[in-house]
């Protein structure tokens, strides 16, 4: 089980390594967490600037959800390994394969859903951020749509192996919303970044 305290060498190794995890949806759950960490740098060299000291209250709640998503992001990680681990076993052991793989597709959607909030608070305070760090933004917002579509793929794969015909068709649906929302975000937050810091 590859954590949070690794080395990143030990995690891209790991994640090359001929084994099942860490797999694409611990590697989608990381690259939220790294979208987060950008966003929360963002906001750490926003807070306590002097102009835009009117959105110190915004910017620091915002920070906060950043944080809070970014180690969201990685328990998710484990909890990803720990769902392939689960219907492994399952699948070893006559266990409810079908149970294990609803965790296997509730996990990474609920990686989406989180990368589809960092978009939307990264969209939040745009234009109430230090603008000299917008690229940064720019790159929080490009790994956040990348973590929900990477998530969404990973949802899509498990959704055969669910045996109730009804929440796999919710979950089919979910999934085609979250990314639907988050390609609005990241189709407005781009070019709002692109405006502010190339402003004719």
């Amino acid at each position: 089980m590859t954590d949070a305290s690794v080395t990143l060498d030990d995690f891209l190794s790991a994640a090359a390594a001929r084994q099942p995890t860490p797999g694409g949806g611990a590697v989608t759950a990381v690259a939220g967490a790294l979208a987060a960490a950008m966003g929360e740098m963002v906001l750490n060299y926003s807070v306590g600037k002097k102009d835009l000291a009117a959105f110190d209250q915004s910017n620091t709640e915002a920070l906060a959800e950043f944080r809070r998503a970014r180690l969201a992001l990685l328990a998710l990680m484990i909890e990803d390994q720990e769902a392939f681990a689960a219907y492994n076993d399952a699948k070893k052991n006559a266990g409810d394969v079908s149970a294990a793989t609803r965790l296997c597709a509730h996990v990474p959607l609920a990686i989406g859903a989180t990368a589809l909030e960092l978009l939307r608070v990264a969209n939040r305070v745009v234009s109430q951020s230090n603008r000299w760090l917008l690229s940064d933004l720019a790159v929080s917002g490009e790994l956040a749509i990348a973590t929900v579509r990477c998530a969404a793929h990973n949802v899509r794969v498990n959704l055969h192996g669910i045996s109730d015909a009804r929440e796999r068709e919710s979950l089919a649906r979910e999934c085609e919303r979250m990314v639907a929302q988050a390609v609005i975000e990241i189709r407005s937050l781009i070019p709002t970044i692109q405006t502010i810091m190339n402003p004719t």
